[in-house]
């Protein structure tokens, strides 16, 4: 590790997208863990755990291997900062002088420390691996690990794994005088509820290199736990209700040829609120004619069959999820709005053939995250809790990751259960990890992605520096303020327009 490192960060071999492809060693090297580290980073984790099917862990590796590359970092620029002070750090009365100043010398104020590590060649690099069995993930530093607090942190690490509850955990570490360590407990308690065993964490010291490591299996024996889950998930699933009646009805009518558009609005008209919704948009800015529409006669011409079948599913969906999930209401909304950004996209990348699908497969896309929120509300009232705290910050794939699916799993097998068609359980299965989508079926799967980046942008979930390089090239958005304005346009119309509809 004694490369000199002349951009905020260097990866080799330099075609990281590559390596993943071929389950290949690479490695990402840096000082200082800056904004632009943390976005290629984050692109490397996505990209890494989505080539496994394991974005569900996602959330958890990010908590964990930030409090490591922190730890990391902090022990180089400890190391650093007592040479500055002209102190011994392996003697014990000097270690206790720098340590009384070194928090305020170095992160309040106008501290150059941080500029100083590359001169001195204190580096951090991120090891990514993978055997048949498992992926690898090893966060070395180039300075030795102090005896002290290595047995504080294989302390942490015992209790982590000792604890029966995620929050006897958060009690026991907010009890701790220090309070140190609560995201590294947290990350390995969720690890041990996920199913991993105590080795999936080490830390070692050697040839003054401070490793520490973490093993993410990929053939666990997880037999029980994954009955568990199958069970809970097969009992929740049973308890959605099928598919309203009325709606398949009248879906009939509209596929079918022969159907008069007299006898389509009269089965429409049977549901008011399906009524209220179909006049509500036909009168929409996106439908203006000269006077106003009244009749859904009118309405069914004006709008046509393909957008008519897109909001039936809609209604029918919202209907069942109004019945069953309606406290989860504004993640409803989020897909929403989600929605109309694909759709929209769609018709200005000249795809308006598919504007009325990928409405629906944006609509359905994260309906699973809202059931998985339902089928331990125990849980998930905990980790609301735990989450609350800020120490993590996305308690729904927190709640993937204790029950050991992921929300798109669950969306697919929800799509089969309404018997919705192949390309829409495509969609909903990648929309997440669009790297890997099908070749026929990128440009709509980029689209979604798209589509649910700008949603998570708006709550700050994301930011753009985060997002997937291909799906931005794919369609010219390379460029920040040219995804900006973009986004910016879908948000005016929306707001101004859509919103409620």
């Amino acid at each position: 590790m004694s490369e000199e490192i002349e951009q905020p960060y260097i990866i080799k071999p330099p075609d990281y997208k590559k390596s993943i492809k071929h389950d290949q060693r690479f490695y990402l090297q840096f000082n200082f863990f800056s904004p632009d580290v943390e976005a290629i980073f984050m692109k490397i984790l996505h990209r890494f755990l989505g080539k496994h099917d394991i974005l569900y862990l996602k959330e958890m590796l990010v908590t964990v291997i930030r409090e490591l590359i922190t730890n990391a970092a902090k022990a180089n620029i400890k190391r650093l900062y007592f040479k500055l002070m002209d102190l011994d750090i392996n003697k014990k009365e000097d270690y206790r002088m720098g340590m009384e100043t070194f928090k305020k010398d170095v992160f309040t104020g106008e501290s150059d420390i941080f500029s100083k590590l590359k001169e001195v060649n204190l580096l951090v690099r991120i090891v990514f691996d993978h055997t048949p069995e498992s992926l690898l993930i090893r966060i070395i530093n180039n300075t030795p690990i102090l005896d002290e607090e290595l047995k504080k942190i294989e302390s942490r690490i015992r209790k982590a794994f000792s604890y029966s509850d995620i929050s006897e955990a958060f009690e026991d570490v907010m009890d701790d005088s220090e309070g140190v360590g609560l995201g590294l407990i947290m990350a390995l308690m969720l690890f041990k509820s996920a199913g991993f065993p105590p080795e999936t964490y080490r830390i070692k010291c050697e040839n003054n290199l401070t490793t520490a490591s973490l093993t993410i299996p990929l053939k666990t024996d997880r037999e029980q736990h994954n009955i568990k889950i199958a069970e809970e998930l097969t009992k929740e699933l049973e308890k959605i209700p099928s598919f309203p009646e009325n709606i398949l009805e009248i879906q009939k009518l509209c596929n079918n040829p022969d159907s008069s558009m007299k006898q389509i609005s009269a089965s429409i008209t049977k549901d008011p609120g399906l009524t209220t919704s179909l006049l509500k948009l036909a009168n929409s800015a996106g439908y203006i004619t000269m006077q106003s529409t009244k009749t859904i006669e009118d309405a069914v011409k004006l709008i046509g069959i393909k957008t008519i079948n897109a909001l039936l599913v809609a209604s029918g969906v919202q209907k069942i999820l109004s019945s069953r999930y309606k406290k989860f209401e504004s993640l409803w909304q989020e897909s929403y709005r989600a929605a109309f950004y694909a759709q929209k996209m769609t018709i200005q990348t000249k795809q308006s053939k598919s504007s009325e699908f990928i409405y629906l497969a944006a609509l359905l896309a994260d309906i699973g995250q809202i059931v998985l929120l339902s089928i331990k509300p125990e849980l998930t009232k905990k980790i609301h809790e735990i989450a609350g705290t800020k120490v993590i910050e996305n308690a729904s794939l927190l709640e993937e990751m204790s029950l050991g699916v992921s929300h798109n799993t669950l969306g697919s097998l929800i799509c089969e259960r309404w018997k919705f068609n192949d390309e829409l359980t495509t969609i909903i299965n990648y929309h997440h990890r669009p790297h890997l989508a099908p070749a026929n079926f990128k440009s709509l799967i980029y689209l979604v992605y798209l589509a649910y980046s700008m949603v998570d942008i708006e709550s700050r979930k994301t930011r753009f520096e985060i997002l997937d390089e291909d799906v931005l090239e794919y369609y010219n958005l390379n460029d920040k303020d040219k995804f900006e304005i973009l986004h910016r346009t879908l948000k005016t119309t929306y707001d101004t327009q859509y919103k409620g509809i």
